[in-house]
């Protein structure tokens, strides 16, 4: 006869609170727990959280294959994994091939994908491929050293409340585009985009960190802003077009 003893009580757990304790730790350590019994060999592959950082990587001085033992190890993870991802963050100093990242992409675009945090490289950029325009559950992307171009159907974030995009290429007219087809955005960083002018619509805008080199910005229905954060870098050539330029909004933006 069994004794309580003899239970496995930490495997019988409810699989959200065996989740809740599998997020707390790296990602590798969650894949390890894989080892521990029959119970637990898929127990990881069920976490709606994937976070993959410098923590996943192999130790070694080739960065080749540093490299490509991450990017086995993503592919692996998602090939693996069994439910919807709420959140899929890559946050790492090494960069996987496009390819790569275009593939992993398109899987999460099937997966529920709520939260998105794409910050690869030092000083390298990637082009974002068209499935990330249609993840119709997004509610909070951050995009770094990116380039973005929506498609012509695209037809906006519905759910998005938090958007940051650092270092993003992008043309002004499809930022704007981009800003007012996100109708329940709450929060919106803006860094290190070059003589900028910009129009922003967003009705339910609470917070606007703004940081660069920007020309004109220009609020519209943004009824509920409360905070906002600006640091400019003054180039010449922003200087002389603030001088030349007697329709700038800068002055009223500013509270002037």
């Amino acid at each position: 006869m069994d004794t309580d003893l003899d239970r496995d009580l930490l495997s019988d757990l409810p699989q959200s609170i065996i989740e809740s304790i599998l997020v707390k730790v790296s990602l590798v350590d969650a894949v390890r727990t894989s080892i521990l019994s029959r119970k637990w060999r898929y127990k990881w592959a069920a976490i709606t959280e994937l976070v993959f950082n410098d923590t996943c990587l192999t130790s070694g001085h080739d960065k080749s294959i540093i490299s490509c033992n991450l990017v086995n190890f993503i592919t692996r993870c998602l090939f693996l994994h069994d439910g919807p991802i709420h959140k899929f963050e890559l946050n790492t100093t090494y960069s996987p091939a496009s390819p790569d990242l275009d593939q992993w992409l398109l899987f999460l675009s099937r997966k529920d994908i709520k939260e998105l945090i794409i910050d690869i490289g030092e000083d390298d950029w990637f082009r974002a491929p068209s499935c990330v325009f249609f993840c119709p559950k997004l509610t909070h992307l951050v995009l770094v050293r990116c380039e973005l171009n929506p498609p012509p159907n695209f037809k906006g974030f519905l759910c998005l409340k938090h958007l940051s995009l650092q270092q993003v290429i992008i043309p002004p007219h499809d930022i704007e585009v981009l800003i007012s087809s996100c109708p329940l955005l709450e929060s919106l960083t803006l860094s290190y985009f070059d003589s900028l002018e910009l129009t922003i619509r967003a009705p339910n805008l609470k917070y606007l960190n703004l940081e660069g080199e920007f020309k004109d910005i220009r609020l519209e229905n943004t009824p509920h802003l409360i905070g906002i954060s600006v640091a400019m870098y003054m180039t010449d050539d922003i200087a002389e077009h603030f001088e030349q330029c007697s329709g700038c909004n800068f002055d009223k933006f500013l509270g002037g």
